[in-house]
């Protein structure tokens, strides 16, 4: 089963200087990143409700294989999906 939340869990982000994830904090744990598999931006609406985002598909020490992004309007790390 995959787990969505189309708006995302605010989550707490440790990245580097050119913003790739290197730990993330969710549901109390720190979760390690191991790999990121995809990478990707998405700039839309600007001409209405701006959405500009980068997101990671990516795989953490704890077994994760997650979605998560950097909202670049808010300066916030959400996580999106979460596949098992």
């Amino acid at each position: 089963m995959t787990y969505l939340w189309p708006g995302g869990l605010p989550i707490t982000v440790n990245a580097d200087d050119l913003g790739t994830p290197l730990c993330f904090a969710w549901q109390g744990s720190e979760h390690q990143v191991l790999g990121i598999t995809r990478r990707w931006r998405v700039d839309e609406e600007w001409w209405h409700r701006r959405i500009w985002r980068e997101y990671f598909k990516l795989y953490t020490r704890t077994g994760l294989l997650v979605i998560v992004y950097r909202d670049f309007i808010g300066q916030q790390w959400y996580l999106q999906r979460l596949y098992d």
